[in-house]
Order: C-alpha cells, then sequence, then structure tokens
C-alpha cells in the first residue's frame, strides 16, 4: 500500500515525475517477468525475430515448430518465417514485403503447413479508402523452396475489405476463412453487410470452391477454424439486427455443405460497434473446444465451452477470468490426450496479464495462472500458443511507444500443473 501511495504522488507531482514513473513501472515489470522464470515452469526462449517486429503467428507439426512475423522499416512492411525443431532455429527467410500493404494489429498473416507446402498471406491495399485492401495468398513447395506468385484469396474485385484469415491443412490443400466485405459497397446503407466465408486452396495454387458462410457478421473480429471428425467448423462473432454480437458456429458435412449457424452460447451481448475480439477454436480426442470474448451485462470475462459428441451443442460456457477483469485476445490449442491450453490477457494494476488457463478432456480445471505481464495497448496485439513436443510454446509482442519485440516463452506439458495459481 505505502509504494502504492508513493506513486500516485509521484503521478501528482507534474510531468517529468509520471515519465520516471513509467520507466519505473517497466522495470518492475521486467524484475516480475525475471521473478517468474526463476519461481515457475516458464522458460524464455529466444526467437529470430528482429528490429520492430510484432503478429507472430505459429503452427507446429510433428518435426517442426513454425513462426511467421512481420518487421517494419518506415513503411516498409516485411514477412518473415523460421522453424524450430526443440532445440535450434532455422535461418529466417522472408516470404514477402511491401510499401502498400495493410498492417494491423488486429488483422495479420497466417502460416499453415500441410502435404509438403506452406501457406501464408498478407494484405495489400486496393484503393486509397483506409478499408480497401485484399487478401493475398501465397504456397510455399517445401521441396523446391519455391514460392508462388501471390493471388487474391477472393474472387471479387471491389474495393472493400477483406481479411480476418483463419487456416487449416484440409485434404491435400488447405481452407480458410475469412470476413469479406463486398457487399458493403456500391449498395444502399441498409444492404451493406460484411460477411463471413470460406474457400480452398489447392496445392497449386489454385482456388478451389468458396461459400458464403453466413450474410451478416460482426466487422472486424478474427474468425477461427478447426478440423473435427465430422469436418471443419468456423468459429466467429456473428451480428444480428438487434445488434446483439454473440459467438457462432458453422459446420462443413461430407457432401461439403455447411450448416445454417448457430449460437455457441446466448451471452446477448449488444454492442453498436465491432469489440475486435474474436473466438479461438480446437478439437482433439472428439471434443470441439471454443473459448471467446463477451461484456454482456457490462461484465467484461473470457468464457470456455466445449462439446463431448463432436457436434454443434455447447454447454453453458465457464468464465475464466473474474467478472469484469478481461481485456480477452483469446488463442487455445490441445495436445494428443485432449488437455486444453487457453490463454488471453487479463487486467492488472500497470499492465496487463498474460494468463493461461488449462483443462484436462473432462473439462475440468486444472490451473489459471498469470504468465508475464504485458501492455493492454492495441500494440501487444493477439498473443498465440501451440504444443511442440511436449511443450507449451507461447509467443507475445512486448511493446511500448518506442519499440516492439516479439517475447517467445514455453512450459513443459507435464509440468504445467505447477504453475502458480496467480
Amino acid at each position: 500500500m505505502q509504494k502504492w501511495f508513493k506513486q500516485i504522488l509521484v503521478h501528482l507531482a507534474g510531468l517529468s515525475f509520471a515519465v520516471l514513473c513509467c520507466y519505473s513501472c517497466k522495470n518492475s515489470r521486467d524484475e516480475q517477468n525475471q521473478k517468474l522464470d526463476e519461481e515457475t515452469y516458464i522458460y524464455p526462449v529466444e526467437n529470430r525475430s528482429q528490429g520492430y517486429a510484432a503478429m507472430s503467428r505459429l503452427f507446429a507439426t510433428d518435426s517442426l515448430l513454425y513462426m511467421s512475423w512481420v518487421e517494419q522499416i518506415d513503411s516498409l512492411a516485411i514477412l518473415k518465417y523460421a522453424t524450430l525443431d526443440g532445440s535450434t532455429w532455422s535461418e529466417v527467410e522472408t516470404i514477402a514485403e511491401g510499401t502498400d500493404w495493410f498492417v494491423n494489429w488486429a488483422d495479420f498473416p497466417q502460416i499453415a503447413v500441410n502435404n509438403g507446402y506452406i501457406f501464408t498471406h498478407y494484405l495489400q491495399k486496393s484503393a486509397p479508402d483506409t478499408y480497401a485492401y485484399d487478401v493475398m495468398y501465397m504456397l510455399k513447395n517445401v521441396d523446391s523452396g519455391e514460392w508462388s506468385e501471390p493471388r487474391k484469396l477472393h474472387t471479387d474485385s471491389t474495393q472493400s475489405e477483406h481479411g480476418f484469415v483463419s487456416v487449416i491443412p484440409f485434404k491435400d490443400g488447405f481452407m480458410a476463412s475469412w470476413l469479406d466485405g463486398r457487399t458493403t459497397v456500391n449498395r444502399p446503407d441498409s444492404l451493406k453487410q460484411m460477411t463471413l466465408r470460406a474457400g480452398i486452396i489447392n496445392v497449386d495454387g489454385s482456388l478451389g470452391k468458396q461459400w458464403e458462410l453466413d450474410d451478416r457478421v460482426c466487422d472486424c473480429c478474427n474468425t477461427a477454424i478447426t478440423n473435427t471428425a465430422n469436418g471443419p467448423v468456423v468459429v466467429y462473432r456473428d451480428r444480428s439486427d438487434d445488434e446483439i454480437r454473440d459467438i457462432s458456429i458453422v459446420r462443413m458435412d461430407s457432401t461439403d455443405i455447411w450448416t445454417k449457424p448457430k449460437t455457441v452460447y446466448k451471452d446477448n451481448w449488444k454492442i453498436n460497434g465491432c469489440p475486435v475480439n474474436g473466438p479461438a477454436v480446437s478439437h482433439s480426442k472428439g471434443q470441439t473446444r471454443i473459448s471467446w470474448f463477451t461484456a454482456s451485462k457490462n461484465e467484461p470475462r473470457v468464457e470456455y465451452a466445449y462439446t463431448l459428441d463432436d457436434g454443434l451443442d455447447f454447454g453453458i460456457p465457464a468464465p475464466l477470468t473474474a467478472m469484469g477483469s478481461a481485456i480477452g485476445r483469446v488463442d487455445m490449442s490441445t495436445d494428443k490426450l485432449g488437455n486444453s491450453y487457453v490463454i488471453f490477457m487479463d487486467k492488472g494494476v500497470w499492465y496487463a496479464s498474460l494468463r493461461l488457463h488449462t483443462s484436462d478432456k473432462n473439462g475440468r480445471s486444472i490451473i489459471n495462472s498469470d504468465l508475464v505481464s504485458i501492455s493492454a495497448e492495441r500494440a501487444s496485439g493477439f498473443p498465440q500458443i501451440a504444443v511442440f513436443k511436449e511443450y507449451l510454446y507461447i509467443s507475445y509482442t512486448d511493446a511500448d511507444t518506442d519499440s516492439s519485440a516479439i517475447k517467445m516463452i514455453r512450459i513443459p506439458l507435464d509440468q504445467v500443473e505447477f504453475l502458480k495459481r496467480r
């Protein structure tokens, strides 16, 4: 209490003291993270990003952990990736770069691997308007080492918003979902709606079949996609005529027909604007698990629900945060035993806290623990989590007003239960 009171006095003393206070807070945060490394089973991992870097994405195969990220030099954005075999990083490879990209803290490139091919994408401006950009994808043939020429993921040519891509391996190629704004231009205001779409990308770089999955969705929340035994599912933030923006799910069955959108749980969150806070989904052992942020009843929180029958019917969600404390920005992964791992951002005194919630294959909560402190600003983006070689790997952006760097930690799976409850 005495320390807190002194910090308040410093803040009131003037701008120069406030600057010193902020510097002190940053030092305190660094000390706290080091202390967490010493007292728990959280281990820092060096990575290959350099300079002003952000927007890391993780994808794990049995043999390699892939990480992509974006580095910025003035107006130039550079998409890069490297792989980790468990002990050694590969050389960094530049995938693409440009000065005409749409670079955004919440709408970021993805990376996925399947059948000897790597998929990635970036967002390229299609007009001077702020939210006029296209999704450009590329494929790499791992054997030849060659990247395909960039191609547009969507089939329309409207100068509108296209983004918030999620992607999974599908058959011999890939399947992606994204938000598509083709119906937000050249139409009366009453008919301008953001849509949710999905499509297949073949390994030769061509596009396969595409679908409109929902004709009215929230404008700028990330989508999430995963494979299940009954077909791919896409999870997203829906939008009703009454501005209820709850989480919905659709699934493609064996006949390539998609189900109608179904609400995962009726939070009844009414908000006249996009919260920029989409869901996460994972699947293992016949269970589909979903986590998401909501602020219904003016109680910001992260919720978690799962289904045991590999279907679309979810039980009553469990809150993973104290009511009113959550920031959200969730991601999740599952291991081969069916245990699930959810990371999200929670409010702190000076900085936000990056938290981990784990549950077993039956949905029983194991641990809910603070991992590291992190800036609550948008520049921190969306942390990532992946299970790889008996470890949890977590990457996040350490951002402040002058710099941005990607940090990574790992936690042994057999030691997660020993993390301190905080």
